[in-house]
């Protein structure tokens, strides 16, 4: 009995050793498209194309004789017996063949064909358009498109201002002018400027005058502005020149952070074997002993040796009481697994069989739930 594969089979690029194509006196009877097979009437192997069902021309010989080789456009020669040879078959007038390298001859391209109408993408060699040759692009200008779409290249201007004055979509800034604004930007910005003491009942100045985001770590509480601060907080100065008095020019983070704690202290109930069993109780605590019992009655598994040179077919009786149970069969010597027809004959029972009678304890049967 064939063993039955119900899904592809990916083999991840693994090779089929020692295989043969089934082997058949005609066509199959029911065709699927890829389907190969070897034709044991005129030795040759066919492929199934699916394009005529279960007809001669859907059938393509595939053992490699090639009957006739024909010329085509072009072409010249051909036949169908020993070593052919094909030749390239030119006009002569616009193309020719020299030394075995096809190319125009000489004045083989009318100017017609070079006219702007005609030409619509021209290919230049690597090399051939010189240096010399684009320095008529204006000063602080480069050939471009920076407007998307389907514009047409321009010359695109360069920015060198600071500023970037007149940044816009169509022209691009120098690494220099992009640093020196980046710069100039990041220096506008807040930083830390260290810790702060509020005991002194005034919040902090920065080194070079108070900006906009710059902070401070409280170092020694105290209180400004009617406003407690606990050693480790943070305040952030919400506008340039912040008032030195006043509370809202400031942000205050992590302000009173004392946390306090509770625990508290129960009666816990243990599960039955019951309620361990259906899983579902996440109130009561599991002891070891019910654990291991549900574990024992869902994982038991059982293991037998079969072989018999006289025989094909073995029931391996299991009483695991179960018939969703996983069955392995491997080979004994090798100890590699291998696949044989298993059916499972009812909750105590499966029934392993092969294609030839294995010799006397050649395989292992291994079954668990």
């Amino acid at each position: 009995m064939a063993k039955k594969v119900l899904v592809n089979l990916d083999l991840t690029k693994n090779q089929i050793l020692n295989v043969a194509l089934q082997n058949l006196p005609s066509h199959f009877s029911t065709t699927t498209a890829g389907q190969i097979y070897y034709n044991t009437t005129d030795k040759a192997i066919y492929f199934y194309n699916g394009t005529s069902p279960y007809s001669a021309a859907g059938w393509i010989n595939i053992s490699g004789d090639i009957t006739e080789v024909v010329a085509g456009d072009g072409l010249i020669g051909g036949g169908n017996g020993g070593s052919v040879t094909l030749d390239l078959n030119p006009d002569d007038v616009t193309i020719e063949v020299n030394t075995d390298i096809v190319r125009i001859k000489d004045l083989g391209v009318s100017t017609a064909k070079l006219a702007d109408g005609a030409v619509t993408t021209i290919k230049i060699g690597s090399n051939q358009v010189t240096f010399a040759k684009m320095q008529q692009i204006d000063d602080l200008k480069l050939i471009g498109n920076v407007s998307g779409a389907t514009a047409n290249p321009a010359q695109v201007s360069i920015i060198t201002s600071t500023t970037l004055t007149g940044a816009t979509h169509t022209n691009l800034p120098t690494t220099l002018a992009v640093k020196t604004y980046v710069d100039n930007t990041i220096a506008g910005l807040g930083n830390l400027e260290g810790t702060w003491d509020a005991s002194g009942g005034t919040f902090p100045v920065g080194s070079g005058g108070t900006k906009k985001g710059d902070y401070w770590y409280v170092g020694v509480a105290g209180t400004v502005d009617g406003e407690s601060f606990n050693v480790g907080d943070v305040i952030i100065a919400k506008i340039d020149a912040a008032s030195t008095t006043d509370k809202t020019d400031w942000i205050r983070l992590e302000v009173n952070r004392d946390q306090a704690t509770e625990s508290a202290l129960g009666v816990a109930e243990l599960a039955t074997q019951a309620e361990t069993d259906a899983g579902t109780d996440d109130l009561r605590i599991v002891t070891p002993l019910k654990l291991k019992t549900l574990l024992d009655n869902r994982t038991g598994g059982f293991a037998a040796n079969v072989g018999d040179a006289s025989a094909t077919s073995f029931a391996v009786v299991h009483n695991l009481g179960a018939i969703d149970v996983i069955v392995m069969v491997k080979d004994n010597t090798t100890l590699e697994e291998v696949f044989a027809d298993v059916v499972i004959t009812d909750a105590n029972t499966v029934t392993v069989s092969f294609a030839t009678a294995p010799a006397n304890n050649a395989f292992r049967v291994i079954i668990k739930k």
